[in-house]
């Protein structure tokens, strides 16, 4: 008989570890499928799929998605969440893949009752129909709750071995992660970013004021403090030196291709990025900006090496001096002056 091939959408967690795992070990090749959003926090899925000794696939969210996230179909959750269009652009994804591939068949982590929005029967359904893959999917933790799939019914997959697991306790799941000694799984947090109240706002304005954003401006949204400037340009400051390095990483071939502008200060101070605008214009507003930022007590002139493309500017900003720690709070930038 045929060795059937199934691809695993993969999230990093638990849950979709574990339904990959349960049908690996019903003698069924699978291929692991990670759809990257640039809202999405980093999960090291080479991990996971070394740990399952599975092959995997990334595949970064476009542009469409990004308008899927602006203007979803069947609206948001509680925040900004798009939950059934966003499974409906993966699954569509992951149906191309299938057949590029030629995989017989899909399985996801999903859990009936998990999540409000999109992991109920209806919405499951409505999800299914949308992205066409009713004939060709399977949630292997929740299969129980189901009528017998396709695979199921060819005897591609045993049903007695599948799950009934539903509602929001991983309880069950952490169980049998015990049992198949599952290892390098994502531990259980706040979920995706977009269901987050307090991001939700930045994400609003960022539309609200870009109608026509690159891919780096709307990966650098989650990244740091966000300020508007004069001009109407955008100015992204970084929060610590782990942001910094994060920041360079996505924005360093805008920069160098001469389409974002970056600060770095040779004080201690954090790193910055200019996404748009009249660069030299704002080099002041930006170099108060960094001071705010910046340890404090600083006392002497300091400078800011500003780079775009094949351009290295050099900023001076002269810090006052404090006058004491019990004086009434100053804070770096106060009083300084920016010479190009």
């Amino acid at each position: 008989m045929k060795k059937r091939k199934a691809l695993a959408l993969l999230s990093g967690g638990l849950d979709s570890m574990l339904a990959a795992k349960l049908i690996i070990d019903q003698g069924i090749e699978v291929v692991g499928l990670y759809l990257e959003s640039p809202f999405g926090c980093e999960e090291d899925l080479e991990t996971v799929s070394k740990h399952l000794g599975i092959e995997l696939k990334i595949i970064r969210k476009g542009m469409g998605y990004v308008n899927l996230v602006k203007d979803p179909k069947y609206g948001y959750g509680k925040n900004m969440n798009p939950c059934i269009d966003c499974r409906i652009y993966m699954f569509k994804i992951a149906r191309q893949m299938m057949d590029k591939m030629d995989a017989d068949f899909m399985i996801t982590g999903e859990v009936i009752g998990q999540r409000p929005m999109s992991q109920r029967k209806e919405a499951m359904s409505l999800i299914d129909r949308d992205s066409a893959v009713e004939e060709v999917i399977l949630r292997p933790l929740s299969a129980q709750f189901f009528p017998p799939t396709k695979m199921e019914l060819e005897g591609w997959v045993d049903r007695e071995k599948l799950l009934n697991i539903s509602g929001r306790s991983r309880t069950e799941q952490l169980k049998w992660a015990k049992d198949l000694k599952l290892k390098g799984y994502t531990a259980p947090a706040g979920g995706c970013l977009l269901t987050d109240a307090n991001f939700t706002p930045r994400l609003k304005g960022f539309f609200e004021r870009t109608n026509n954003p690159s891919m780096v401006e709307v990966r650098l949204v989650r990244h740091g403090r966000h300020f508007d400037l004069s001009d109407g340009s955008h100015l992204v400051i970084g929060r610590n030196e782990a942001e910094n390095d994060q920041m360079w990483e996505v924005t360093k071939h805008a920069v160098n291709e001469g389409n974002m502008t970056y600060f770095r200060p040779e004080f201690s101070g954090p790193d910055a990025v200019l996404s748009s605008g009249n660069g030299e214009a704002v080099y002041d507003e930006v170099g108060a900006l960094i001071a705010k930022y910046a340890k404090k007590g600083l006392d002497s002139e300091e400078t800011i090496e500003a780079e775009c493309g094949d351009l290295v500017a050099q900023i001076k900003v002269s810090f006052p001096r404090l006058i004491s720690e019990t004086s009434s709070e100053k804070t770096a930038s106060e009083g300084l002056t920016v010479v190009q």
